[in-house]
């Protein structure tokens, strides 16, 4: 039979990762709260809805690793090979300018990432680039656009646009 009592400030820390909605930790802080009140695994279980065997793990969990052991673990199956791989390969590379590789792209871009490491001799696709770079705790973000240099300012835009007649080319707009 397991039965857990908890001090003050663990009991105060499950109640707060317990108002988090959007993941399992909830449902597993109330198991181990039901069992701080006393309750037996056969009751937690019938009134969560789940069985005594998952009840039990989770408790077991807490038990051993505290709020950690009740967080969700990495789903079963086997892992990502080329995403570990891409991984590897990419962290030392991030760090450094595209330009250091021959590339003459401002930044590294998810397509550019992909074709470096298909240099390196691994074929990966950019949903597993991203895959890893979001696994290696890097953000990736699209370059903005750049205003090309012929662009009107912000001035020349109130001002306005009209069409010149006769125009050089059909459908051309120009500045006056």
């Amino acid at each position: 039979m397991i039965r857990i009592q908890l001090p003050f400030e663990q009991r105060q820390s499950l109640e707060q990762a317990r108002r988090i909605r959007s993941s399992n930790l909830s449902e597993r802080c109330l198991a181990v709260l039901l069992s701080d009140r006393g309750q037996s695994v056969p009751v937690i279980a019938e009134s969560i809805g789940r069985h005594e065997h998952t009840i039990r793990s989770w408790l077991k969990a807490y038990l051993s690793d505290g709020i950690e052991g009740l967080k969700n673990t990495s789903p079963p199956g086997r892992t990502n090979r080329k995403e570990h791989e891409a991984l590897i390969i990419l962290q030392p590379v991030l760090a450094t300018h595209p330009s250091d590789y021959g590339y003459l792209e401002a930044g590294w871009s998810t397509n550019l990432l992909v074709d470096y490491l298909h240099k390196q001799g691994l074929e990966a696709s950019e949903s597993t680039v991203k895959r890893a770079l979001k696994r290696g705790g890097w953000v990736y973000k699209r370059f903005a656009k750049t205003v090309p240099a012929h662009a009107p300012s912000s001035q020349e835009k109130k001002l306005g646009w009209t069409r010149l007649s006769p125009p050089s080319r059909p459908g051309k707009m120009h500045r006056t």
